[in-house]
């Protein structure tokens, strides 16, 4: 039997919310830890696209007013995560790029995540950590891929 784009939908996301019930706690921790906002972890998350983005865009794509988005990313630049500059053929354009620290938060809560999401898929017998394997491996090669 072929699966239905809608049922393979409604496991996956069965699956997601079990995955992110069991992986959110450490990351509330981590972020608690390095007192950073979700805010500021998507803005870092975006900002992993690299260059110098416009802090406007940054608002825009994250759907925030312009004076939130300065806020939320002046403790970032304060924490040495991102910085902040005018742009050069516009100084009224303010810039921000993430920073070695930004992209060091970023892999340790993302290690944090998977510590967790390894403590789940111990669970799993040894035929479905291959099946799941075998699954995923194609996918993600694919959606990796520019």
């Amino acid at each position: 039997m072929i699966a239905s784009p809608q049922q393979v939908a409604e496991l996956l996301s069965r699956l997601l919310m079990h995955l992110n019930r069991a992986a959110s706690p450490e990351v509330f921790r981590m972020l608690g830890e390095m007192d950073l906002s979700f805010t500021q972890l998507k803005a870092l998350h975006l900002l992993l696209e690299g260059g110098h983005v416009n802090v406007k865009d940054v608002a825009d794509r994250l759907g925030m007013s312009l004076p939130a988005m300065s806020r939320a990313l002046e403790g970032l630049v304060q924490r040495g995560y991102v910085d902040r500059h005018e742009c050069a053929t516009d100084r009224r354009v303010r810039l921000v790029r993430l920073l070695p620290a930004g992209r060091a938060a970023l892999d340790a809560i993302e290690r944090g995540r998977i510590s967790a999401l390894e403590e789940f898929t111990a669970t799993l017998t040894d035929d479905e950590r291959a099946g799941l394997h075998a699954t995923l491996l194609p996918i993600v090669e694919r959606i990796r891929r520019p």
